[in-house]
């Protein structure tokens, strides 16, 4: 994807080494005020709102070279209601790219999710329907 120049947010899990530690303990030393409340959509209860961290990782000059055109990112999406409940991603994007613009992207995710599991249960339905007649 980023050779093809294209902006992304991965779900990544807790355990996901990031230069050398896991992506919860950097995440973990994350102070207070690195978290920022966002929003990354409408849901069917309203906006999605969650308590977002993020930090810019080092470049790699093997892939990125002399002059870089992309900054490559982690970021921790924690749930206001349950502090406890984190959720953590690697990313992609232009140099000048902003938290909220990573967010809006996740927020993409979320789409592509909520559509896959609204056919996942259409399908159901007109399984289930078919069968019973």
């Amino acid at each position: 994807m980023e050779d093809a120049g294209l902006s992304y947010v991965v779900a990544v899990p807790k355990s996901q080494q990031v230069h050398g530690p896991r992506i919860e303990h950097l995440i973990g030393q994350a102070p207070g005020e690195a978290w920022q409340r966002l929003s990354c959509g409408d849901g069917a209860k309203g906006p999605r709102l969650y308590d977002w961290a993020a930090a810019r990782l080092p470049v790699v000059w093997e892939f990125d070279g002399d002059e870089p055109t992309r900054q490559r990112w982690m970021l921790s999406r924690r749930s206001i209601t349950k502090p406890e409940e984190l959720a953590y991603f690697l990313a992609s994007a232009p140099l000048d790219a902003t938290v909220a613009d990573l967010v809006r992207v996740a927020e993409c995710r979320w789409r592509i999710e909520d559509a896959s599991r609204a056919r996942r249960t259409n399908a159901a339905w007109t399984s289930t329907k078919s069968a019973a007649t």
